[in-house]
């Protein structure tokens, strides 16, 4: 089985893994009427695509939105008569899981990926999904609306990549909101748009949009073929230097090559210049015999470069390296500083390129689901 190459996987949980085109409108409806009778209300009720539209969002954001025109008591006893409606349904018949879900939840639960959901939801909710839809098998970590310290999905999001420790994951979803909330901590984003009752979003830009969950696992491992690519190239070198411009994620574009020696007798060995001494000069003294990956800032690539036999420039379009600046939950520099500093770093890496007479590999990791590898 092939290494996948993040360490997690991030889920919406409504339209994505759930069909809940399979009983919310009807449940929503049925709950409406009767609130609608006991207070005398004659307005339309909404049809499966308005109910559809609603899933995704914040449930008081979408009442609010569909029924602006009620008071607020009115308003406030259908969100919680549907509400619980809803969480009667589940409990009593549990809910279907949309194809492909369960065979790739499986696989990544295998292959030992951290498996989590971030959903607009109640707590209340998302416990029936884990427990009546069976998701609790692969999911470890769950976040909503009311977990603590989450204010939105991006809170979600960056709640759950401190539990598990890492920055290595991918958020999939099936609205604009989740690819924002992916983007605002650095994440790459698979859109899968739902067509049924309008109910997701279509037309979203991402780092991949698939027809189906099925196509997952192909889609991430792309990165995986990507790396092979750049190790391939890479020919039998054994000290590799890899660099490149900020944000543009060269650290785990190193730390994958060096995993990806793990089908070796001596896996390659990863070290970062600010570790090991400036430019790892002290990780070359080391002579262990095996691969030496020594991951560098662009500043101390030219120190590092003097005992190296091959050299892996990472960089990424404009757009996407602001993109990522935005990304305050990550702790990075704030969009001004990377537009002082990104000039000069541009200039530095094309210098690097043509002055190095060695085995170079230019990566671009304008896509980190797919790098492109030259």
């Amino acid at each position: 089985m092939n290494r996948f190459p993040f360490d997690a996987v991030l889920f919406d949980l409504d339209g994505t893994l759930v069909a809940t085109d399979r009983f919310w409108p009807d449940v929503a409806r049925a709950a409406t009427l009767e609130v609608f009778r006991e207070r005398g209300v004659t307005r339309g009720i909404p049809g499966a695509a308005e109910w559809m539209a609603m899933v995704g969002l914040p449930l008081e954001q979408a009442f609010e939105s569909t029924f602006g025109d009620l008071d607020p008591g009115t308003r406030e006893a259908l969100l919680v008569a549907c509400a619980e409606a809803g969480h009667a349904q589940l409990d009593r018949h549990g809910a279907t899981l949309l194809a492909g879900v369960e065979e790739t939840l499986a696989d990544l639960s295998a292959r030992g990926v951290r498996l989590g959901i971030a959903s607009n939801c109640s707590p209340e909710y998302l416990e029936l999904m884990l427990t009546r839809a069976g998701l609790e098998r692969w999911i470890e970590e769950g976040r909503c609306l009311a977990s603590p310290g989450v204010r939105d999905k991006g809170d979600m999001i960056e709640d759950l990549l401190h539990t598990f420790g890492t920055r290595s994951a991918v958020m999939v979803g099936d609205r604009a909101g989740d690819r924002d909330a992916a983007w605002a901590n650095g994440l790459p984003h698979v859109h899968i748009p739902r067509g049924y009752c309008g109910g997701g979003d279509d037309g979203v830009e991402a780092e991949a949009v698939l027809a189906g969950m099925e196509q997952l696992l192909p889609t991430c491992m792309a990165r995986a073929e990507a790396v092979a690519r750049c190790r391939s190239q890479l020919g039998g070198a054994q000290r590799i230097v890899v660099t490149g411009l900020p944000l543009a994620g060269s650290t785990s574009f190193a730390t994958d090559l060096a995993a990806s020696f793990t089908d070796v007798n001596a896996p390659a060995l990863l070290v970062s210049g600010q570790e090991s001494g400036r430019g790892g000069a002290s990780a070359w003294a080391q002579g262990s015999g095996a691969p030496l990956i020594v991951d560098v800032h662009l500043d101390d690539a030219d120190a590092a470069l003097a005992r190296a036999d091959a050299l892996v420039l990472v960089s990424a379009e404009t757009e996407v390296l602001e993109r990522r600046a935005r990304g305050q939950r990550i702790g990075v520099a704030p969009l001004e500083r990377l537009v002082e500093v990104l000039p000069g770093a541009q200039r530095h890496l094309d210098e690097l390129h043509r002055s190095w007479d060695r085995c170079t590999v230019q990566v671009d990791s304008s896509n980190a689901l797919s790098p492109g590898v030259r």
